[in-house]
């Protein structure tokens, strides 16, 4: 969700002279992504690791939505993205509710918004994927999901994703070692690319996706078309008729040539039609 603090009052300053914007979410059927992402602001680098296991609801949008979202389970561990101290741990009267803000050695900082429970407090020294709170929908929030933020220097808004280890959504590296947590609700292949047979492609206005055979399995590969390197692939089953579904947490894909539709605890919240589409009849 987004959030005025001290990190933007020159920013939007100077965005008040140029013109007035509204943020409209939407979501988007590649990685369940609300919004356009645009060119990072340059930034260190931060050696951060991915705060939560989630889905990928909202991205980063200058001066509108200036860092992510990632929904899950209310209570799903919030990690410290990088060691620092924490700086301001409670409530946030801007919309964040329950949320974390912490300094870094190298000067940078990371804001953790809308959780349920806060794990630490201002002044603590926290380790890098020590576990900092829990997801919730605190806040200017319809749903559990923690906001992320990073400032490079503490000053520029960044896009997370430019800086995680990653494409893999909310996966922490194998090579750090923290306090056991929940499984991830991801079922992501190392491997973005479809190395067997496709068996249907489509095309929306921001996303390409596909459904791919590999070795008796069936993938779901979707791709946002302004930030190719984001790739979601996770297994799908065919359905009946040409159609087949994909489960990511508790969203689900359902894809026919015709179009894409995108399901939330068993409800639809979303259908796209494809521009084109090709299947194989697999």
């Amino acid at each position: 969700m987004k959030k005025v603090n001290i990190y933007r009052f020159c920013d939007y300053a100077l965005m008040a002279l140029i013109s007035c914007t509204v943020a409209v979410s939407k979501v988007s059927p590649a990685l369940t992504q609300t919004v356009s992402l645009i060119n990072p602001t340059p930034a260190p680098t931060a050696n951060l690791i991915w705060p939560t296991q989630g889905i990928l609801s909202q991205g980063f949008r200058k001066y509108q939505h200036e860092g992510i979202d990632i929904a899950g389970a209310k209570g799903t561990p919030i990690l410290a993205a990088a060691a620092g101290t924490v700086v301001k741990a409670g409530w946030d009267d801007w919309g964040l509710g329950n949320f974390i803000e912490i300094k870094h050695f190298n000067g940078n900082v990371t804001v953790y918004g809308h959780n349920s429970r806060l794990l630490v407090s201002k002044g603590q020294q926290v380790k890098q994927g020590q576990i900092i709170a829990e997801m919730g929908s605190t806040g200017n929030s319809t749903a559990p999901h923690l906001h992320f933020e990073f400032y490079a220097d503490g000053r520029l808004a960044s896009n997370p994703l430019s800086l995680l280890p990653s494409a893999t959504i909310a996966k922490t590296p194998v090579n750090k070692p923290i306090t056991p947590i929940l499984q991830p609700v991801l079922s992501v292949s190392n491997n973005t690319d479809c190395d067997g047979t496709t068996v249907m492609t489509g095309e929306t206005t921001t996303v390409s996706i596909k459904v791919c055979e590999e070795n008796g399995q069936l993938f779901y590969v979707g791709k946002l078309k302004q930030e190719p390197s984001q790739v979601l692939k996770i297994r799908a089953w065919k359905l009946d008729n040409h159609k087949y579904q994909a489960d990511n947490g508790t969203f689900s894909y359902l894809i026919s040539p015709e179009k894409i539709e995108i399901w939330r605890n068993g409800s639809p919240i979303r259908a796209d039609s494809f521009l084109t589409s090709h299947g194989l009849g697999k």
